[in-house]
């Protein structure tokens, strides 16, 4: 038996590839919208992929389920409940998968998402019992899938079903069954997830604190309580998944470099320039009304946080290379119109005569500097990061408005006063300054580091929950 796990950083997803050496067929779980990574490992194995096998209808990102079946010929399983659009095999708890001499059987685990199904797998060649079991968003490693992503009404419902699903149907395997989940390190479907891609039922059951209450009020209690805010393309991504995706035919699109003037005629007809250069060069001097997005593992979540999934996209890049991860990372959350990138990068632009604009880039020294002096030059600072992270330190007197809240909350901050966007490590505030750029707001900055560097230059930080958001946004407003 093989079994080789995919991680995509950043959007926090594990899928894996578990065949049959012996004789040749092989399984996918949970795949990625980009399938050529299958199709090679199945290559290089010297496997046939006869099953696409899905734990459920996906959330975070658009399923490759569809488009791996349709290219192989494999048979789509997926939980009865789903009730996918398209062709697949709904199966239901207790039916089994045979693939080759390896046993797949169907345990119904509704919480995370209420058709969740696990799957419990046998070698056959060794022995009957399950040895591995693909979990999906029900056990993670050190954590377990949250209840609240299919609306806050839903939130305590499938958390009872959620705690079933463990005690009664996951923790009834032995110690040494393997745990292979969908959600891993990164991933909004849960907090506190182990970066470790796998584990086991014994020592989740050991060390994993959400399998420590034994009365299911309590592990509602902490299983509901600080979970992250989520991006709101998680909206579309079950009816996109359930629907049926667009087909890819496993191919990513190849660079469209666009001139100047095709950037320009684009920009007209509504389309939206992405920044995926670093921070500090997207401060600098950027196209007017242009996102920033840094490339890196957390492109694709930001991009389908802010961004219309409609709306035709243009790429400003660092460098050409940056192309292929970019696209797949959109296609992932189910930006199908990125257009093009600009031929030549922001130079390009900037030699044709262009116009250009910039943003504001602090260090913790100058924050610390404008906010001591007070009087007109001190900033209204926002701090972007989640809740949590918030409540645990933060510049006194700083507002938390998420990043990806932001376009939401532009009507309740004041325009007539500069604004600092903070985070962790400038990225955030990075992507929150060019939204108030964006949207008219004239003095705008971010922190370069962020709250770690303030903190170890010994500034001045509160902690816990501070005001609400309205009242902090309305005192500073009038303290200034």
């Amino acid at each position: 038996m093989l079994i080789r796990q995919f991680v995509i950083e950043g959007l926090g997803h594990l899928s894996a590839l578990v065949a049959d050496e012996s004789t040749g067929v092989a399984a996918v779980v949970d795949p990625r919208r980009d399938v050529d990574i299958y199709l090679a490992a199945a290559a290089e194995a010297d496997v046939r992929i006869t099953h696409v096998v899905e734990t459920h209808l996906h959330n975070d990102y658009v399923s490759g389920g569809r488009d791996l079946a349709a290219l192989t010929g494999a048979s789509h399983v997926i939980g009865a409940g789903a009730e996918l659009a398209y062709d697949h095999r709904p199966v239901r708890h207790g039916e089994e998968i045979e693939v080759g001499r390896l046993r797949l059987t169907v345990l119904e685990t509704p919480g995370h998402t209420p058709e969740h199904v696990a799957y419990a797998l046998a070698d056959l060649s060794r022995a009957d019992e399950p040895v591995v079991m693909f979990t999906g968003g029900s056990l993670l490693v050190g954590a377990v899938g949250r209840t609240d992503l299919l609306g806050e009404e839903n939130a305590v419902p499938f958390a009872r079903q959620q705690f079933r699903s463990l005690r009664e149907v996951i923790l009834a395997h032995e110690d040494f069954v393997g745990v292979y989940p969908t959600h891993g390190a990164g991933s909004l479907c849960s907090t506190g997830i182990a970066s470790t891609p796998n584990s086991t039922i014994g020592f989740e059951r050991r060390h994993n604190r959400m399998l420590g209450p034994t009365e299911v009020e309590k592990f509602i209690r902490v299983l509901l309580r600080d979970q992250p805010t989520f991006p709101r393309y998680f909206a579309r991504m079950r009816p996109t998944n359930q629907a049926g995706p667009k087909l890819l035919g496993g191919r990513v699109p190849d660079p469209r470099p666009m001139t100047v003037e095709d950037v320009e005629a684009a920009i007209k007809r509504d389309a939206l320039v992405v920044d995926a250069r670093q921070p500090v060069a997207h401060a600098l001097s950027h196209i007017p009304r242009s996102l920033s997005i840094p490339a890196g593992t957390s492109f694709g979540t930001w991009l389908g946080w802010v961004v219309e999934s409609d709306r035709p996209v243009i790429l400003v890049l660092d460098d050409p290379a940056d192309w292929d991860d970019l696209v797949r990372q959109a296609l992932r959350v189910g930006h199908e119109d990125v257009i093009g990138h600009l031929r030549g990068g922001i130079a390009a632009w900037l030699e044709a005569g262009r116009p250009a604009e910039s943003n504001g880039r602090l260090t913790v020294d100058q924050l610390a500097g404008r906010l001591t002096g007070g009087g007109q030059d001190a900033p209204l600072v926002i701090d972007v990061r989640q809740a949590n992270e918030y409540a645990s330190g933060h510049v006194p007197g700083s507002v938390r408005i998420g990043a990806g809240e932001l376009p939401a909350r532009l009507a309740d901050l004041p325009r007539n006063r500069p604004v600092a966007t903070i985070c962790a490590s400038g990225y955030r505030s990075s992507v929150a300054a060019s939204l108030l750029k964006q949207a008219g707001f004239e003095d705008v900055s971010w922190v370069a580091n962020g709250l770690p560097s303030w903190e170890a230059l010994g500034y001045p930080v509160d902690v816990g929950r501070g005001a609400a958001e309205s009242e902090g946004i309305k005192a500073a407003t009038h303290a200034h």
